[in-house]
């Protein structure tokens, strides 16, 4: 049961969450709102000023103590490339979440950013090939979480192979699929850069409704070789507020909803 501390002043509230650090090592934001009684994004706010004041060191997932190694992982998704506007995108992906849903959540920064903001939603279903999303979520009584097997890649601590796709292709069709992608074009779809894309893309045609996170940068690079899937297979696709016209008719006259985030 959550506490409430809402008449803590803020040094008490740091002091409950050093105490937990000190005894475990680590805590998730889902930990930080259980002890305190507080919402995520205050959570967040509470361990980033912490951060800042070199009390303990933040993860995209919780924090650390300052005496505690990170996970390889961890550091690579403290640091996001484009992290402004893959915020905003995993916001108005967020929204479309509804309390109930079956849900399916690929691997990468992005679909990572989103999980972040699913603690506030009741009794999900969430499957994923992410080992970094299966750690931000499994703390989270409200969410039933389900990871595929398969060897790990060190790129992104993503699961891949034979076993890891079947997972997937086995399961029945969940309410939505949110996926990232490497690049994103009017003709060729979406591309990976990795040499074998078929657990991304069983992950995305999962969803009965799917959709594509993909910051503007995405839409600037070159196709690979290895095609995750056709644009006629997507529904949504999420954006930032940056994306040109150009790309959004072009998606729209396939067909494709285009949401874009917006700053705060």
């Amino acid at each position: 049961m959550a506490k409430t501390t809402t008449t803590l002043f803020p040094e008490e509230r740091e002091q409950i969450i050093l105490d937990f650090l000190k005894n475990q090592g680590k805590i998730r934001v889902s930990e930080v709102i259980d002890q305190l009684g507080v919402s995520p994004s205050t959570a967040r706010l509470l361990l980033q000023k912490m951060d800042d004041k070199g009390l303990l060191q933040r993860t995209h997932g919780g924090a650390v103590a300052i005496n505690q190694t990170v996970p390889a992982y961890q550091r690579d998704f403290h640091n996001i490339e484009n992290q402004e506007k893959k915020l905003m995108i995993a916001s108005a992906a967020a929204d479309t979440v509804q309390n109930g849903d079956f849900i399916a959540l690929g691997s990468g920064t992005t679909t990572f950013l989103l999980a972040t903001m699913l603690h506030d939603k009741q009794e999900l279903t969430v499957v994923t090939d992410s080992i970094p999303i299966a750690y931000e979520l499994s703390g989270d009584e409200q969410i039933t979480l389900y990871v595929c097997g398969g060897w790990i890649m060190h790129r992104n601590s993503a699961c891949r192979g034979l076993n890891a796709e079947n997972f997937f292709n086995d399961l029945s069709v969940v309410d939505k699929s949110y996926c990232g992608t490497d690049s994103i074009h009017a003709k060729y779809g979406l591309t990976s850069v990795d040499f074998d894309p078929r657990t991304e893309a069983a992950v995305c045609r999962i969803g009965r409704e799917r959709y594509i996170l993909a910051d503007s940068s995405k839409f600037h690079v070159r196709p690979y070789i290895n095609k995750l899937v056709e644009l006629e297979e997507i529904g949504h696709v999420i954006s930032d507020y940056t994306l040109e016209s150009e790309y959004i008719t072009a998606l729209e006259s396939k067909g494709i909803e285009v949401i874009l985030g917006k700053t705060n």
